[in-house]
């Protein structure tokens, strides 16, 4: 750490030097124009600056000093017990005054205290400044009306503790809806822990979620914490909550009335502060009315429902999000610098059975693919003809189709959609689901439905 001296008085530079020259790289002078033609070229930490000296005094120095880095911490000396000489440098950013004759021990306590605050609103404005690049990452691409809407809900709920429904096909931004109600939210300086509860096998859902005493079961040698009080006074999403079974819908009631957990192995309780936020793909005022699902917790849950248009429905997004993704992995071809007529209409008449995640895989394989200036129907792997044959099934009168058809017609389009992709992988699962934009149970579910089992 490098500090500069600054005084006319020799001995008072002698001291000084011999007081902090063992634990730092001391450079003195003894006028300020010098002093600040060094810290100019080379910078300085700390600028330790009488205020009475010829040419430039110390103010001086103090003001340009500031100019040129903000963050210098200075500390000027007097001689003359001046009170208002001090007042006016703290007024124009000095850090503290130190008086003539000083004390040894006051200026190394001084200089201590100095580096300490400077260290820890480093800390903060890194923090502040990683938070903010959280949230810049936390946006959702929009000029659709239903989705305005919907984004002055998150806004309004975000300010309250509220639980919250989120509903969505897959791929639409269920999470990131989430996110951002957290990120709005009085918890955003708190953890935001999202959980998959299909991914998590009955018998560990109630270990990873409420936490393990050790020795609660065999393999629990250690105690562990569950994601409810790891997000303690932040926020929780679970998604697609309707996969989950009675036994722990029973116990996620039991929390939400009463918030508290129980550890399994472990009679006592401890309270949390966690807002709860759920998703899911499925019905759930459905399936709770056909008690498929615990109505009690329905209505727990849904105090506020937010419901995410699929891509299909806001047409009018699909241009924004595709230049935003191509900005996105413009790293992986920055010779790509926008989308053909062509390849703009092809994306137009798409069905997106895998929502927007799908229209960001289309986008980054076609970076990756393209060998032009411009994406082209070749890249996306996508032509008018195989979208209108989507579109458009092999019985005409689909065009005249009543409301109920509509969704045979959807599973039509999405079963024919992953055959496609599920055929182009060579039957790797894995790699069709990334393509996809959904996860590898979704897509085993999916395969199961429409019987592609034998691919």
């Amino acid at each position: 750490m490098r500090i500069i001296i600054v005084d006319d008085d020799p001995t008072a530079c002698k001291i000084l030097r011999r007081m902090l020259g063992t634990e730092y790289e001391v450079n003195i002078f003894y006028n300020g124009e010098t002093a600040f033609k060094f810290f100019l070229q080379n910078g300085a930490d700390i600028i330790i600056t009488d205020i009475r000296m010829p040419m430039m005094d110390g103010l001086q120095l103090l003001t340009k000093a500031k100019e040129i880095d903000p963050e210098v911490i200075i500390l000027v000396i007097t001689g003359y017990s001046s009170v208002d000489s001090a007042v006016k440098a703290i007024k124009k950013g000095a850090y503290d005054y130190i008086s003539k004759p000083f004390e040894p021990d006051d200026v190394l306590i001084r200089i201590k205290r100095a580096i300490k605050e400077k260290k820890l609103e480093a800390k903060v404005r890194s923090c502040q400044q990683e938070r903010q690049l959280k949230f810049d990452k936390i946006q959702i691409i929009t000029q659709n009306p239903k989705m305005m809407h919907m984004l002055e809900i998150i806004r309004k709920v975000a300010a309250t503790d509220s639980t919250v429904l989120i509903y969505g096909e897959t791929g639409v931004g269920k999470e990131l809806v989430a996110r951002m109600i957290h990120y709005w939210s009085p918890r955003k300086d708190y953890a935001f822990i999202p959980v998959n509860c299909s991914a998590l096998s009955e018998g560990i859902m109630e270990s990873e979620l409420f936490g393990h005493e050790k020795g609660a079961f065999t393999g629990a040698t250690n105690k562990h914490i569950g994601f409810f009080e790891l997000a303690n006074k932040g926020t929780i999403l679970l998604d697609e909550i309707g996969t989950t079974n009675n036994r722990f819908q029973v116990k996620l009631l039991r929390v939400l009335q009463d918030k508290i957990i129980y550890r399994v192995g472990s009679t006592s309780a401890i309270p949390i502060d966690t807002r709860v936020l759920a998703a899911t793909n499925q019905d759930l005022e459905r399936e709770a009315n056909e008690n498929l699902f615990r109505p009690d917790l329905y209505y727990r849950l849904s105090v506020v429902t937010i419901k995410i248009p699929p891509l299909r429905e806001r047409m009018d997004d699909v241009p924004l999000l595709a230049n935003h993704f191509l900005k996105k992995y413009s790293h992986i071809n920055p010779k790509v610098k926008g989308i053909s007529k062509e390849s703009k209409k092809i994306l137009m008449e798409y069905p997106y059975p895998g929502n927007v995640r799908e229209l960001e895989n289309i986008i980054e394989r076609a970076m990756i693919l393209e060998n032009s200036d411009m994406i082209t129907p070749s890249s996306l792997m996508m032509t008018s003809k195989s979208t209108a044959q989507l579109e458009n099934t092999s019985n005409s009168s689909l065009e005249n189709s009543q409301p109920a058809d509509e969704a045979l017609r959807l599973e039509h389009v999405e079963k024919e959609h992953i055959l496609k992709v599920l055929l182009m992988c060579n039957g790797r699962k894995l790699e069709a689901a990334r393509l996809l934009g959904i996860n590898k149970t979704t897509l085993w579910r999916k395969i199961k439905k429409y019987g592609l089992l034998n691919l």
